[in-house]
């Protein structure tokens, strides 16, 4: 049986960019610049996004209880999404250079945490383990996943050349991804 188009997953990442976005231009994170890629790492990026798109064209969903678990997970990872842009909006009375309030308090990169979390909830949406293709699915999440942690790690040395021991210090407060704040 062929199924519609509507009921496949390939709209997931185009939302969750979209949204992401939208968040940045409601919020006004001024704080956040726009990410210091190389052109390499762009077109790896771009690609990456219309690869997802294109895998997830094939797998359908049902409306059903995984569904339904993965919207509520695709809803926390924008909340998540939003913390962040909050945080990095423009605060007279927090005038440090390094954000280290609200969601960076308990991740360093909360925006590489929802967009895993986005990820997981749209694979989870689509559950069919019996499918190939849904493993495949599964690989590529695990292999997104790798390569934005040495996305972190690169970028990890790049504030610390930018912004010296402060970002050190921060780096001994707070986890890479989540966690409890360490004692100040």
């Amino acid at each position: 049986m062929e199924t519609t188009w509507y009921l496949r997953l390939f709209y997931m990442p185009i939302v969750n960019f979209f949204f992401s976005w939208l968040l940045a231009m409601i919020m006004q994170a001024k704080r956040m610049g726009a990410p210091e890629m190389s052109k390499p790492l762009m077109i790896v990026s771009l690609a990456g996004l219309i690869g997802w798109c294109v895998l997830l064209w094939f797998v359908p969903f049902r409306i059903d209880a995984a569904f339904w678990i993965g919207i509520c997970i695709v809803v926390f990872g924008h909340v998540v999404f939003a913390l962040g842009y909050s945080a990095m909006r423009t605060h007279p009375e927090k005038d440090k250079v390094v954000v280290d309030w609200g969601i960076y308090r308990i991740s360093r990169h909360s925006h590489i945490v929802a967009g895993m979390i986005t990820l997981f909830g749209a694979i989870i949406m689509g559950w069919n383990p019996k499918s190939p293709l849904y493993i495949i699915v599964w690989a590529y999440f695990v292999l997104t996943v790798i390569l934005n942690h040495y996305g972190i790690l690169h970028e990890e040395k790049i504030n610390i050349e930018k912004f010296g021991q402060e970002y050190k210090d921060y780096m001994k407060r707070t986890p890479r991804y989540l966690g409890k704040p360490k004692s100040e």
